[in-house]
């Protein structure tokens, strides 16, 4: 740079020409841009058929797999896998994972069962041999009560007759014998007095009477207590001893009961510990099992593909560790194939279940083959939010109706469904059509400074239908002038001049509140405390004037928080039309605080006190 400024100073007709050469090459550059470009290109407009399509790319599935699932519990690793893409026949094995654990589970299992079924045994065994004991307790106090009952019986009908009679018997012989006695004593002391016996003959005599007629006395005394106490106590014991009998086999009878529950609560109990033990054998047993998968059907191996990209499972591979039910391999049924596309939502309501379409693999671009929609998403795919989550697009499912031959799944394909073919339209190239304030216009060459109104129909990624607004024969601008207005980056639904209705919202008063409105709390918002009174000056988004210490949106609803009419109408439109009805604007008005201005005030600055 420095050796450049010191020629120009030793050489200053030399800079000067060198200038003057640049300054043509300069001029002479933009004038050829600036005649490129304003060369204007238009397109002959003209009727013909209008093939209306969806085209979309996706990847080739079977319609009919049959999913392969880790069916061990927990976790395994795999020890061999078939290749991908290797056909497979039925009973093959294409999958083994490692059994050791599963092994282990089994055998130390199989001794719990084992163990389940001694102690099944053994209380079955105790039962039997309760239920023994129980019934030699029971058939003893049974016998006891039998016993009791003849006791009693005995007693009534025989011991209680026969000990009084004896009694009576042994009494009637006193009497008799005392009877005897006394005529002998009789005979002996007129004996006696006529000196035919001694006195000692009389003396025992009498002493025999005096002997008998004592016994006669007991046997008489006995009698009395035999009735009077010994029947009455000893029918009172024997119907005791009944009574007590009885109550001794329900006893019995009961601990029985209580003994037999109580065994047989244990049989159960090891019965249920025997089922537990099975169940958990067998479900080894299947674990087992489960680690050497062999093939349900002919096929193709396919390796399964996550479609969550956070996935934190692993890929299928040998050595491999998966969970339970984690897919592990595919066998689809290549006979029948069909595409799966992603249309966006823009397009997705022209996509009907049935609508033919055309399928070309990429493998394979000079052949297409037929195809009909036979699904279509009912809500977004889930998958493509978190890429960009402002993109809605719906899973399509298109059936092949052609035979594919060796074809395997995942072959990328795009397909084309078609919508309809609209006969003898005209349709323009779909960048000639713009919008001016919200409507469609074209530009001619007839009037291409002027903005000629088009209603448009249908439309594919080339052209667009015109319904109304061109006739066969004009040339319309395929490059429309920019229109020359900033664009609105608020979304704003009304257009710039238009006068909003009279007795719309928008048009009244607030109170005045330089602070603005209020939380529930009575408390200012957060929004509201850093937002700070402004010079003079415009906003930007609605044109309203702001002077010195007034709030941005003052003369409307809520001010100091500026007007949300989206709001407005959720909270007012009722029925929902996207209009207020003169019921909703009084509504509006009874919902106003007091002081609001009335209509026609809008932008207006409420009046200040003097202090401001």
């Amino acid at each position: 740079m420095s050796k450049l400024l010191r020629i120009a100073k030793d050489k200053p007709l030399l800079s000067a020409l060198a200038t003057l050469v640049l300054a043509l090459v300069v001029w002479k550059l933009s004038s050829s841009s600036s005649t490129e470009g304003v060369q204007t290109t238009y397109y002959d407009v003209k009727k013909g058929d209008f093939l209306i399509s969806i085209v979309a790319g996706g990847s080739i599935e079977a319609v009919a797999e049959i999913s392969i699932r880790n069916e061990v519990e927990g976790s395994a690793r795999i020890i061999y896998i078939v290749p991908e893409g290797t056909y497979v026949k039925k009973e093959d094995l294409i999958v083994e994972l490692d059994s050791a654990t599963a092994l282990d589970q089994v055998n130390q299992q199989q001794i719990s069962f084992e163990k389940a079924q001694f102690s099944m045994i053994q209380a079955n065994e105790t039962l039997e041999i309760q239920k023994s004991l129980t019934d030699s307790d029971v058939r003893a106090a049974e016998l006891k009560l039998e016993f009791a009952k003849i006791d009693l019986d005995k007693y009534l009908k025989g011991d209680s007759f026969q000990t009084r009679r004896d009694a009576a018997i042994a009494a009637e012989k006193l009497r008799e014998n005392l009877a005897i006695a006394n005529e002998k004593l009789f005979w002996s002391q007129e004996l006696f007095k006529k000196d035919f016996e001694n006195k000692t003959v009389v003396d025992n005599d009498r002493l025999s009477v005096n002997n008998l007629q004592l016994s006669l006395e007991a046997a008489t005394n006995k009698i009395w207590v035999i009735e009077t106490y010994e029947h009455p106590k000893m029918l009172r014991k024997v119907e005791s001893d009944l009574e007590e009998a009885k109550k001794d086999l329900e006893r019995v009878k009961h601990q029985v009961e209580a003994k037999l529950a109580q065994y047989r609560a244990d049989v159960e109990t090891q019965k249920n510990t025997l089922a537990l033990q099975q169940r958990k054998l067998d479900r080894d047993k299947k674990n087992l099992a489960a680690t050497k998968i062999l093939a349900p059907a002919d096929g193709l191996a396919v390796y399964p593909v996550s479609n969550n990209r956070f996935s934190s499972e692993s890929l299928i591979e040998e050595g491999a560790t998966v969970r339970n039910r984690q897919e592990i391999l595919k066998l689809p049924d290549v006979s029948r194939m069909k595409l799966t596309v992603k249309v966006h939502e823009s397009q997705v309501s022209k996509v009907k279940q049935g609508l033919a379409a055309y399928v070309v693999l990429d493998p394979m671009p000079e052949k297409r083959f037929k195809g009909f929609v036979s699904k279509v998403g009912l809500l977004p795919d889930t998958s493509s939010r978190f890429g960009n989550p402002d993109l809605k697009v719906y899973i399509t499912e298109i059936l092949v109706s052609d035979e594919i031959l060796d074809i395997k799944p995942g072959v990328s394909a795009h397909a084309e469904v078609i919508i309809t073919n609209l006969v003898d339209v005209i349709s323009v190239p779909i960048q000639a059509v713009t919008t001016l304030k919200g409507k469609p216009v074209v530009y001619t060459a007839a009037s291409s400074s002027r903005a000629v109104p088009v209603e448009v129909g249908l439309f594919n990624t080339k052209f667009i239908q015109i319904v109304s607004g061109l006739k066969e024969g004009d040339r319309v601008m395929l490059s429309p002038p920019l229109d020359s207005k900033p664009a609105d980056m608020d979304g704003s639904i009304m257009e710039d001049g238009e006068k909003p209705p009279t007795n719309d919202v928008s048009m009244m008063q607030a109170p005045s509140n330089p602070v603005g409105p209020k939380t529930p709390g009575g408390s200012v918002s957060p929004e509201q405390k850093t937002r700070r009174p402004e010079g003079p000056g415009t906003d930007e988004r609605n044109g309203a004037t702001r002077r010195g210490g007034e709030q941005e949106g003052a003369g409307r609803p809520g001010a100091g928080g500026g007007f949300n009419r989206e709001e407005m109408m959720k909270k007012y439109d009722k029925n929902g039309d996207g209009k207020l009805d003169e019921d909703e604007r009084s509504a509006i008005r009874a919902a106003m605080p007091s002081g609001a201005g009335g209509p026609g005030t809008r932008g207006q600055r409420p009046p200040q006190k003097p202090s401001e």
